[in-house]
């Protein structure tokens, strides 16, 4: 594997075409069970103490409207930015990994990047525990509340959020529609309705924001809007708190979980409790957002994207928001 893709990139440095396609057949051709893997696991408990600190404000809600509004006032399920990159980098120092290059191979089996920096892969590694283990959290919440209120109907869901936030409609309902899915346990349905969801909501917020963002035609190429990873960026340059700019990178796009391109490319179709969970946090971002709000405010809105959907909750003992 390693030669070929060294065969193939350096036939397509010097434009030979042949040679570049005979070394791509070499690779595709490589089972995967040849290739020696080895898989290392390891368990981290989240004790049922936090679990239960963690729903207790599901315990406190009065209705299942107010639970689902303390779910989408939560804060980022990758954590801290900062707070990461700090930990992580510390945890590193004179880690004997830094001295290698690395190659990472995608679900397929094929090289995908060689040699990322040292200190990105680190903080990566971090985010994307920190979201696994807020994965298992939302997971609990939401089930608590099924649990204590009820699966609700679909429309009385959408009914509510787009009346307690003042968000769009169409995103409430699609929305309620996999939340519903996944108290059902149908996690994967649930999951093939969030990602576009989430695409959805970002490209709402862009088009909102008033920016100019569709992609006219160009030659052969048709007129359309971009991609997810586009949106994100863009959103990161308008001022998009950190902490979710780095949720939505980690958990959709390379060199993240890429959900959303796997499942997109059919490289991916079933999804978990805990990453589904996540999904509908990350899609909740969108969702909660007023639609009644001009261009100035929303751009105001932006650094403290939850400063809306926590204002309709009422302040209670141990609702702390960070």
């Amino acid at each position: 594997m390693h030669w070929a893709s060294r065969a193939a990139a350096l036939a397509k440095d010097h434009g030979a075409s042949e040679a570049y396609e005979a070394a791509i057949r070499k690779m595709q051709s490589i089972p995967r069970d040849a290739m020696g893997w080895q898989t290392l696991e390891s368990t981290v408990p989240v004790p049922t103490v936090a679990i239960r600190s963690y729903i207790r404000r599901v315990a406190r809600a009065d209705s299942w409207e107010q639970a689902l509004a303390g779910f989408l006032a939560s804060p980022s399920p990758s954590g801290s930015y900062e707070y990461n990159k700090k930990t992580a980098l510390k945890a590193a120092q004179g880690s004997i990994r830094a001295l290698f290059s690395s190659t990472v191979f995608g679900v397929h089996g094929l090289p995908e990047r060689t040699g990322s920096e040292f200190d990105e892969g680190e903080v990566l590694r971090m985010e994307q525990l920190t979201l696994g283990t807020h994965g298992i959290l939302l997971n609990e919440e939401l089930r608590e509340i099924c649990r204590r209120f009820g699966p609700q109907p679909v429309e009385d869901i959408a009914t509510r959020l787009a009346a307690r936030f003042g968000a769009d409609r169409e995103l409430t309902i699609e929305f309620a529609t996999a939340l519903r899915l996944f108290w059902e346990e149908k996690y994967s349905d649930s999951a093939r309705i969030l990602l576009p969801l989430i695409e959805a909501g970002a490209r709402g917020l862009l088009l909102r924001l008033d920016e100019a963002i569709y992609r006219v035609e160009r030659g052969d190429s048709p007129g359309r809007f971009p991609a997810m990873d586009f949106y994100i960026e863009k959103l990161e340059e308008l001022g998009l708190d950190p902490d979710w700019v780095r949720a939505l990178k980690v958990a959709l796009l390379s060199p993240g979980s890429n959900a959303r391109n796997l499942a997109a490319h059919g490289f991916r179709f079933a999804f978990g409790a805990a990453e589904t969970a996540v999904l509908l946090r990350l899609a909740g971002l969108f969702c909660a957002l007023p639609v009644q709000l001009d261009t100035v405010e929303l751009r105001a809105l932006l650094p403290q994207p939850l400063r809306g959907s926590r204002r309709t909750l009422r302040r209670r003992i141990g609702w702390v928001w960070r």
